[in-house]
C-alpha cells in the first residue's frame, strides 16, 4: 500500500511539473478549520468521533484548461473513540500532513468559483495519547505498549470547495473527506476516517 501511495504522488509531481505552461498562475496562503474524525478497522466497534482543528498552508498552480494541483503542509488533529477488545478507548493522534491534490475549477460567475478534487497525502505522526476505559491519557508508547502505533500515515483526501474571488486574491471554504489507506495501529487494523472543514486566504504571486 506505501508503494502504491508514493507511486500516485509521484505520478502527480511529474504531472505538475511537466504540464504547467508558462500562464500557469501560481498562488500561495494560508489555512485553518475544524476536523470531525473517527477510526475504522475490523476490531473497533461503537465507534464515535472527536472535533480536532487544523492549520497549515498551501500553494496552488492554476492551469488554462481549468485544471488546478495543490499542495498543502497542515497539521491536523485526528482520532476517535470506540470499543476495541471490550475495552473503551480514546486516541488524540496529531499529523503533519501534505496532502496533493488534482482539481477541476469551474467558474460561476465572474467572482465565484467551485472546485471538485481529489489527490493523495501522507502525514507524519506528531503526538499519540490514549486512555482506556475512560481513564487519563497518556503517551500512547506507555499507555498501549503491545500496540504497534505508526510513525507515517497515507490517506486519500477528496472534496470540494467554494471560493469567492478578488482582484489578486480569494477566500475559500473547502468540505473535505480523508479516508486513511494505512493503518494508524497496526496491530488493531484502526485506520482514520476524517472529516475537514478548512477555510482559506490565498494571494497570487
Amino acid at each position: 500500500m506505501r508503494r502504491i501511495g508514493i507511486t500516485m504522488a509521484a505520478l502527480g509531481l511529474a504531472t505538475l511539473v511537466w504540464t504547467v505552461p508558462a500562464q500557469a498562475q501560481l498562488s500561495v496562503g494560508v489555512s485553518a478549520g475544524a476536523t470531525y474524525s473517527s477510526m475504522g478497522g475490523s476490531r473497533i466497534t461503537a465507534t464515535d468521533s472527536d472535533w480536532g482543528a487544523l492549520m497549515g498552508g498551501y500553494g496552488r498552480y492554476d492551469l488554462a484548461s481549468n485544471l488546478a494541483f495543490q499542495l498543502e503542509g497542515n497539521w491536523v488533529a485526528k482520532g476517535g473513540r470506540g470499543t476495541v477488545d471490550d475495552s473503551q478507548v480514546d486516541f488524540d493522534l496529531d499529523y503533519i500532513e501534505l496532502p496533493l491534490t488534482a482539481q477541476l475549477a469551474v467558474g460561476l460567475s465572474p467572482t465565484w468559483e467551485w472546485n471538485l478534487y481529489g489527490g493523495i497525502a501522507i502525514a507524519f505522526n506528531t503526538k499519540c495519547d490514549v486512555s482506556n476505559n475512560a481513564g487519563d491519557k497518556a503517551a500512547c508508547d506507555e499507555a498501549a505498549p503491545n500496540w504497534t502505533f505508526n510513525s507515517t500515515e497515507w490517506s486519500v483526501p477528496f472534496g470540494t470547495s467554494f471560493s469567492y474571488l478578488f482582484t489578486r486574491s480569494a477566500l475559500t471554504a473547502d468540505f473535505r473527506y480523508s479516508y486513511g489507506l494505512s493503518a494508524a495501529i497496526d496491530n488493531l487494523d484502526l485506520k482514520n476516517r476524517s472529516w475537514q472543514f478548512i477555510l482559506r486566504w490565498g494571494f497570487e504571486v
